[in-house]
């Protein structure tokens, strides 16, 4: 119990930041009338620049990773494709959502916030030494998830079972900034290309300005929808969140055969809220933000109750 109880304190205390800058988002918004054109502005800057900068950065020291057990990757990157494919049969078949709105729907039932909560949340359970499982699961996350659902929205939108659907698939993914920049980022990594100092600082100015700034745009983004609007869709992706995506991920650990240090470590970042970057892909393909924007809200709020109920039980 007192294990619960510090661990709902800690993440309670270090979302107050989150909630901060969501609270002013919001305000800015619907008590100073901020115009939309300047939520579309930051959108397109974070999703077209910032974002992509950063991953860059991330996926350019990609060889510096600790070699670790590939089986962890295949338990939470296989749990997490899995999850995927039945949250669009799910969204196709059971909510009637479009393949785009499936795609976004499925994101948001996988993609944890393991930057500002994960980390910290894994120090608090697992010690430091837990931190470079983290950090595996944090640049596979850029590369594998980012480019799952760019290909699923471009499939939907391009594809078909043909050469030129295929193509134009493709090509839809490769113009995505955010794949872009991923693939740039690998390929200074695999060459082992130095960066200067100039473009590492610039590089990490950038990256600081995207979690701030995309809690602003989510703040901003919720004084247009009401909190509870969509809110069966919200539900939806709140359990496949908190609920399936760890509990798929600790039966694909147990299937594998995983240590038992590195099935907790992946369970937990399972377990976390859904991460502001499915908010920004729906406001990217205009589908679904309010459900995704309420979803937000309700995964992280729900996750100081869950994720210590999970660590318990493990």
């Amino acid at each position: 119990m007192t294990l619960f109880l510090q661990a709902f304190a800690q993440q309670f205390y270090a979302l107050l930041p989150f909630f901060i800058l969501i609270a002013t988002g919001y305000i800015l918004v619907k008590v100073f009338k901020w115009s939309s054109h300047f939520t579309d502005g930051l959108t397109k800057f974070l999703f077209n620049l910032a974002i992509p900068v950063m991953l860059f950065g991330v996926m350019s020291k990609f060889h510096t990773q600790e070699e670790m057990d590939p089986l962890l990757i295949f338990a939470y990157f296989g749990g997490s494709f899995i999850l995927f494919l039945i949250e669009k049969i799910y969204a196709k078949y059971i909510l009637k959502l479009t393949a785009q709105e499936g795609a976004v729907f499925g994101l948001g039932g996988i993609f944890s916030n393991n930057v500002m909560i994960g980390i910290p949340l894994i120090m608090l359970f697992m010690g430091s030494e837990a931190i470079a499982v983290s950090a595996l699961i944090i640049s596979f996350n850029a590369l594998l998830l980012w480019s799952l659902v760019s290909f699923a929205i471009e499939w939907a939108e391009h594809g078909s079972i043909s050469l030129k659907g295929f193509v134009l698939t493709l090509r839809g993914v490769f113009k995505n900034p955010i794949v872009i920049g991923i693939m740039l980022g690998l390929l200074v990594s695999f060459f082992r290309v130095p960066l200067p100092t100039f473009a590492s600082s610039t590089i990490t100015m950038f990256s600081n300005m995207v979690a701030p700034l995309s809690l602003l745009t989510l703040g901003m983004g919720l004084a247009k929808y009401r909190l509870g609007s969509n809110l069966k869709i919200s539900l939806n992706i709140t359990f496949f969140k908190l609920i399936a995506h760890p509990f798929i991920i600790w039966i694909m650990a147990v299937l594998l055969g995983l240590p038992a240090f590195e099935t907790k470590a992946i369970v937990i970042l399972g377990s976390i809220a859904t991460g502001m970057n499915v908010y920004l892909m729906a406001l990217k393909f205009k589908v679904i933000e309010d459900a995704t924007a309420s979803s937000i809200i309700l995964t992280t709020v729900l996750s100081a109750i869950t994720t210590p109920i999970i660590v318990v039980l493990l």
